[in-house]
């Protein structure tokens, strides 16, 4: 991939569940920045813990509460590093209620808030993909490199 200009480095991926779609959504974004860095993006470089960070948040989030991430995508557009984590549930990320936050969790829409240049979430339109007929999401971050 290291022959590729950024701009044509899209990258799909059907992970496996838990801790195991975390280690690879990581290694697969990991790789794409590596990539983008050899390109000549110094921020790339700079910006990569704050990425990884994210992508390991929007991962567990996708397997904790939507049964696993059906697709995790990263492309590098225009100076701009974007991920995207799809699930098959319609339930939009929030931040919970302070007595909702703990050792165990609560601070994962804080987190993205502060080290994504932003983030969001757009609705799958397939029919019914989930469970439960639910279409499902893609929650996605974007980080300025240029």
């Amino acid at each position: 991939m290291s022959e590729l200009t950024p701009q044509e480095a899209p990258v799909a991926l059907l992970p496996e569940t838990g801790e195991q779609a975390v280690r690879t959504a990581r290694r697969m974004v990991a790789d794409v920045l590596d990539d983008c860095r050899r390109a000549g993006c110094e921020a790339a470089g700079n910006r990569a813990d704050d990425v990884l960070l994210v992508v390991s948040e929007l991962v567990t989030n996708a397997c904790r509460h939507a049964g696993g991430a059906d697709e995790v995508r990263v492309r590098w557009q225009g100076g701009e590093l974007f991920v995207e984590v799809e699930d098959a549930s319609d339930v939009v990320p929030r931040e919970p209620a302070d007595e909702a936050k703990g050792e165990t969790g609560g601070y994962g829409c804080q987190l993205v808030t502060a080290l994504a240049d932003h983030w969001g979430v757009r609705p799958r339109h397939e029919a019914g993909t989930g469970a439960d007929g639910a279409c499902g999401k893609t929650v996605y971050a974007g980080f300025e490199l240029a």
